[in-house]
């Protein structure tokens, strides 16, 4: 869990992608170019669930192991999607499940098709080792679960705005029901994807911001500004 103790003068946080590298190209672009105009260190966060449903996942992760934009810091939280992909790399055998939710279209970007036969399962961690690369697997298995900053937590699915950040659970930062949020007495506020919405809902102490893009089309960010309260939103849609 990361914790910043002062607000930078912006924050951009970026929903879902799912793979969607072609959306999220789009989106960066119009982050840098509204960052511009504003001086000082701008903040990128991604929410999580940057792999799995489409097939741009490995150009997406090459894209973010490269050089951050100029003025602007990015940083990726881990989805469950994300996590599910670190537990099949760690034991394939286990965890095949993942291959049905949106594993498939993401091996499928390194170039592997296991098809309908059962890869046995030597075979396949030989696959995994010479496709994937090594700097690949270090990014997503060392992605952080959370970050606060001032007022504002975010996290990929939901947190317990009342407990202090040492006590939050990777099961409800990755997992979780965003709804939990509501009924929190604090005045932090969240801000997740996990949850797909039709329009990005501004709640009393959360804030949604997964469009599902990988099947919308649409990607939203949204942007905090230092000193502003209401939020302003980026997004793909046409």
């Amino acid at each position: 869990m990361l914790h910043l103790p002062t607000m930078p003068v912006a924050i951009y946080a970026v929903g879902d992608i799912h793979g969607r590298f072609d959306l999220y190209q789009r989106l960066e672009q119009q982050i840098i170019e509204d960052a511009a105009a504003i001086d000082g260190l701008k903040l990128l966060i991604l929410l999580g669930d940057i792999v799995d449903r489409s097939a741009g996942v490995s150009g997406l992760i090459d894209h973010l192991l490269a050089p951050d934009p100029v003025g602007v810091q990015r940083v990726t939280l881990c989805g469950n999607h994300d996590d599910m992909m670190c537990r099949f790399l760690d034991d394939p055998a286990g965890h095949r499940a993942w291959l049905d939710c949106g594993g498939a279209e993401t091996l499928a970007s390194y170039g592997l098709h296991l098809g309908e036969a059962r890869t046995p399962t030597k075979t396949l961690k030989h696959q995994l080792t010479t496709s994937i690369p090594p700097g690949h697997r270090d990014f997503l298995m060392g992605l952080p679960l959370s970050l606060t900053v001032g007022d504002y937590v975010f996290a990929h699915a939901s947190y317990d705005l009342d407990k202090p950040d040492a006590r939050q659970d990777a099961q409800t930062l990755m997992w979780g029901n965003p709804a939990l949020a509501d009924r929190a007495k604090s005045k932090r506020i969240l801000i997740h994807g996990h949850v797909i919405e039709d329009e990005p809902p501004i709640r009393p102490n959360r804030i949604s911001i997964d469009m599902g893009a990988y099947k919308t089309g649409i990607l939203t960010a949204v942007r905090l500004l230092a000193g502003e309260r209401g939020p302003a939103f980026l997004s793909t849609k046409p």
